[in-house]
């Protein structure tokens, strides 16, 4: 009986230690703070890309940290209507720490990104506006990556990475990258907002052919995560959770 005991004890031991040195990571997370499209109607982040890696991290034990490029942001008024039977993003709107967090933030071009192990880029239509001709946010992800960090984004929160170059090349040139496909844009009936001259491009055309990724289509809002070492994206809302925890398994292995 004692030998038994034993034995459970030192099945027990590994996976203590192996929860014992699990990192709690510093995480940074990126909103957009353009509230309307160019015709003036409403548009922001969206809710589950925000809600659902949030609380995936936070069950991890990370400890979180919001910004945007100007210190304020809006929520995209469709995603509330979009999600009022999603658990977690109705929990998200009611969280008072949570909701303040989202309205008002630190803006980025203040953070101290070396701080943070991760900068995960919010989707969102806004995005589209303000997200690729930022220079904090080039400076943040240059500086991240070349520091080793984790940089991910979610659905359009990749057109962060449209105008980022690394030693003269294009950071996702020849890596698989995912975020909002054209098919996608074409079943939401924004393919031509978001394409020159009303916007910067689809992500899909700007990311896999202007810069040279390894575009990565997972299906009309069907959940897709890609992983480039240290680069990771998901491609829409359902990807969103998903791409969290390959974060956190990103980051349990480090």
């Amino acid at each position: 009986r004692e030998r038994a005991r034993e034995r459970r004890l030192q099945a027990f031991r590994p996976h203590k230690d192996k929860m014992a040195a699990v990192k709690k990571a510093e995480i940074l997370m990126v909103l957009t703070s353009t509230e309307t499209f160019p015709d003036g109607s409403a548009t922001g982040w969206y809710l589950p890309e925000a809600a659902h890696p949030a609380y995936k991290f936070l069950e991890a034990g990370h400890v979180l940290t919001w910004a945007s490029t100007s210190g304020t942001a809006l929520c995209d008024p469709s995603s509330i209507e979009a999600t009022k039977e999603d658990a977690e993003c109705v929990k998200f709107l009611a969280d008072p720490s949570l909701k303040a967090a989202t309205e008002t933030q630190a803006k980025l071009e203040d953070v101290d990104v070396s701080k943070f192990d991760v900068i995960f880029f919010v989707g969102g239509f806004g995005t589209m506006w303000d997200f690729p001709e930022n220079q904090a946010i080039n400076d943040a992800v240059v500086a991240s990556w070349k520091a080793g960090k984790i940089v991910a984004a979610v659905c359009h929160g990749p057109c962060a990475f449209m105008n980022v170059k690394v030693d003269g090349a294009y950071l996702v040139a020849g890596k698989e990258v995912t975020a909002f496909t054209n098919a996608e844009e074409g079943a939401v009936g924004k393919m031509d907002v978001v394409s020159k001259p009303s916007g910067p491009g689809s992500c899909e055309d700007v990311l896999g052919t202007q810069c040279g990724a390894i575009f990565k289509d997972g299906g009309v809002f069907q959940p897709n995560v890609c992983e480039a070492g240290n680069l990771l994206t998901g491609q829409n809302p359902p990807s969103a959770g998903p791409l969290a925890d390959a974060i956190n398994k990103k980051l349990q292995a480090a």
